[in-house]
This record gives C-alpha cells, sequence and structure tokens, in this order.
C-alpha cells in the first residue's frame, strides 16, 4: 500500500473520530462553539448604580434570555436615554446633546453605527423620546421653548428647525407643564398629554390637555378638557390599542396642600382619540369608584380593566409635602365599563413596578425593591398574571424592544 494511501485512510478515521466526539457532546455545548447567527434581535438595557453613579448598558439578543447581567453588555455611560425604531437602537446623550445611531448584526453584536449632535440647536439634558414618523422623518419635542427638531434617522442630519407655539406655563416653574411620551398616529399626527410639576402647590391646572403636532401641516394645537385636572406626561396604554390620560401624583400631591376649592377631580381618566381630541363620550372618575382619598396614578389599561394607585379614604397627608411620595399606596382593578372594583396584589413581592416596553404587542415590566432582592423583567399575560421572564443581574432593566 502507498503512503499516500495510507495517510488519507488515517486522515478518515480521524475525522470519524472527532464526528463522533462532537455527537456525543450536548447540544448546548455545539451552540456555544457555533457563532451567533441570529434572525431575530431583542435588545435591552440595565441601569446599575456605582459608586461613580448610575451607569448604563445594552444588550442583545436573540430572545428574552433567562438572565441579562450588565458584564456581557455595552456600557453606554453615565447619561443615556435608549430608545428603538425598525432593526436600530437610538441613545441620546443629553450631557453632550447627541444621539447615537446602533446596528445589531446577525452575530448580535451592537456597533456604533452614527452619531449626530444637537448641540447648535440648543437641546441638551433629558427630555422625552423622539417622535418617528418613518425611516427618515423624526422630531425632538421642546416645546417650552416652542422649538420642534426635526432630523432624518437614516442619514442621521439634522432637516430644520420647527417655531411652534410654546407651551403655556412650560417656562413658568410655579407651574412647569411639560410633556415626555408621544403616540404616532397612522396619519402623521403626534399627541402628547401635557403633566404639571408644580412648585407652587395652590396652582396645579385645573384642566386635561393634549399637545397635538402635524406633522404635514407643521402646526401644532392645545386641546383641552375640564372634566379632570392635568394629569401625567405619559400614557396608560390598553392592550387593544387604545391611549388614556391619566391622574398625575405631582396633581393629587399638590391638592393634598392647597387652598384651591370647586376644581375638577384629580383622580379621572380620559380615553385619547387618534385625531388628538379627547373621547367625549368617555370619562371616569375613579376617585368617586373607589371613594379613595386621592388616585396616584394608572398603570395600564388590560380587557377595559385599569390597575390603579390610589390612597385610601382614611389616608391623612404627612405635614411636610416632601413626605408625601413615601406614604403606603394600594393597587386596585377597576372595570370601566361596569365599574367593578377587585383587589391587585399581583406586584407585592415585586415592589415598585414600571413598564419598560412591547414585545410583539406584550407588555413587560421592570421592578425595583423586590423582596427576594432581585431584579426581574415582568412579562404580562392578563390584568393580573404576571410571569417572571429574566432576571437582570448588577441591576434594573429600563428598556425593552424587539429589533426584528
Amino acid at each position: 500500500m502507498k503512503r499516500n494511501t495510507v495517510f488519507t485512510m488515517y486522515l478518515s478515521m480521524l475525522l470519524i473520530i472527532l464526528i463522533g466526539g462532537l455527537s456525543s457532546c450536548t447540544d448546548d455545548t455545539v451552540d456555544d462553539l457555533l457563532p451567533p447567527d441570529s434572525k431575530t434581535a431583542i435588545v435591552a438595557s440595565l441601569r446599575v448604580n456605582t459608586p461613580g453613579g448610575r451607569v448604563y448598558y445594552l444588550g442583545a439578543y436573540a430572545n428574552v434570555p433567562a438572565k441579562m447581567d450588565f458584564k456581557n453588555m455595552v456600557e453606554l455611560g453615565s447619561s443615556a436615554s435608549i430608545y428603538s425604531y425598525g432593526e436600530n437602537p437610538f441613545v441620546w446623550n443629553g450631557k453632550s446633546s447627541t444621539l447615537t445611531k446602533y446596528t445589531v448584526n446577525n452575530k448580535l453584536e451592537i456597533k456604533v453605527s452614527d452619531i449626530l449632535s444637537f448641540a447648535s440647536t440648543g437641546l441638551s439634558g433629558g427630555f422625552g423620546p423622539p417622535a418617528f414618523i418613518s425611516e427618515t422623518q423624526a422630531y425632538f419635542f421642546a416645546l417650552a421653548e416652542g422649538k420642534i427638531i426635526a432630523f432624518n434617522p437614516q442619514t442621521m442630519k439634522i432637516v430644520e428647525t420647527i417655531n411652534v407655539t410654546p407651551l403655556v406655563h412650560g417656562n413658568n416653574a410655579s407651574i412647569n407643564t411639560g410633556v415626555w411620551e408621544s403616540w404616532v398616529t397612522a396619519d402623521g399626527k403626534i399627541i402628547f398629554p401635557v403633566a404639571a410639576y408644580p412648585k407652587d402647590l395652590d396652582a396645579f391646572p385645573q384642566y386635561a390637555q393634549l399637545a397635538v403636532f402635524n406633522s404635514v401641516t407643521k402646526a401644532i394645537t392645545y386641546v383641552e378638557d375640564a372634566r379632570m385636572c392635568m394629569g401625567y406626561d405619559t400614557y396608560a396604554k390598553g392592550n387593544n390599542g387604545s391611549y388614556y390620560y391619566r391622574p398625575s401624583r405631582q396633581t393629587a400631591r399638590a391638592e393634598d396642600y392647597s387652598t384651591v376649592a370647586g376644581h375638577p377631580t384629580t383622580g379621572g381618566i380620559l380615553k385619547v382619540n387618534e385625531d388628538g381630541t379627547f373621547d367625549p363620550n368617555f370619562f371616569v372618575d375613579l376617585k368617586n369608584v373607589l371613594n379613595a382619598h386621592s388616585v396616584n396614578s394608572v398603570v395600564y389599561v388590560h380587557d377595559d380593566k385599569a390597575l390603579v394607585q390610589y390612597m385610601e379614604a382614611s389616608f391623612v397627608p404627612p405635614l411636610s409635602p416632601s413626605d408625601w411620595y413615601s406614604a403606603p399606596a394600594k393597587f386596585a382593578l377597576v372595570n370601566l365599563n361596569t365599574k367593578e372594583v377587585e383587589e391587585f396584589s399581583s406586584f407585592e413581592q415585586y415592589g415598585t413596578v414600571y413598564n419598560i416596553g412591547k414585545i410583539d404587542g406584550v407588555a413587560y415590566y421592570g421592578n425595583l425593591g423586590a423582596s427576594s432582592n432581585k431584579f426581574n423583567v415582568l412579562k404580562q399575560n392578563g390584568a393580573k398574571n404576571f410571569e417572571v421572564v429574566s432576571e437582570a443581574i448588577g441591576g434594573s432593566c429600563g428598556f425593552i424592544s424587539r429589533l426584528r
């Protein structure tokens, strides 16, 4: 037998041994040896408290992972507001006035795609997320100054600065109205719930308000409703796609120390229409339904049931307004159609629970102060039903979204 033939037979036997050895490994071991090639991508951010202050991290995963560890994520620094649109994460740095666009490839690597500076526009610090109309059309809103900055997310270029009517009381520290979260409608309207953070506790606005920007005409209008006092600058969202203007703990606190009388309820809830108006046929006074001292918030609406945080009728406000926020509150589910009330205890073991985003139309929540001392990611499966789907290692989860 020739040497080449012997050598070829030897190689063949060696390959058979190697293949047999690999096939005896577990599937997980084989997967660990292979580079990821993921057609799906989910991003999530963690907020980690360090001796030097809070630091933000961003990670990418094929699916919601059982654990998220900041040590395996990309560090974003101490000033980071995280959003996503389409297949790209975006991070706003209020200190440098920059918006960074990232890409996530099939290996789930997060890389900087482009950086856009807004320093020339005067935008800085923290304000609401940009409103994305399309891959080429988006806006930042600084309504206290009457300024809207249009930019192209694809080219990462500023398009124009649009001057509009400023938000009333936006620069009045005693009332301090502001916007944060927007609803971008199918016809290009951008609708904001307006909130107040009054320093003068007698100065809370006695009406609800929306700011509505028409991206076609570039005009802004302010819509008021006198059925309730001013609420939050974020929505209570229904799992059926509805948006609700919700009550605010800032206004509830102001009412407790105010001398103002005869104002509309501070504990109502209104439905917002897609044309930028309040639904005239929908209003529920949650404070009255619950016989509550005050209503602090509505967390969400699921199957027409609103999760309401409130103070019981027996609540006595502390002498100092600064101690008001630390007073214990209760939760209840209120059926917005029948006004039936159900007890709610699903969050008790998780401490403070807050919305972090949606994946495939399902809401997800993060938490702080759990009895287990763990940071969790909760998936909502019903009005009362929540499932822990991930543990956040080292810090709380602040954002989650599907890119593809």
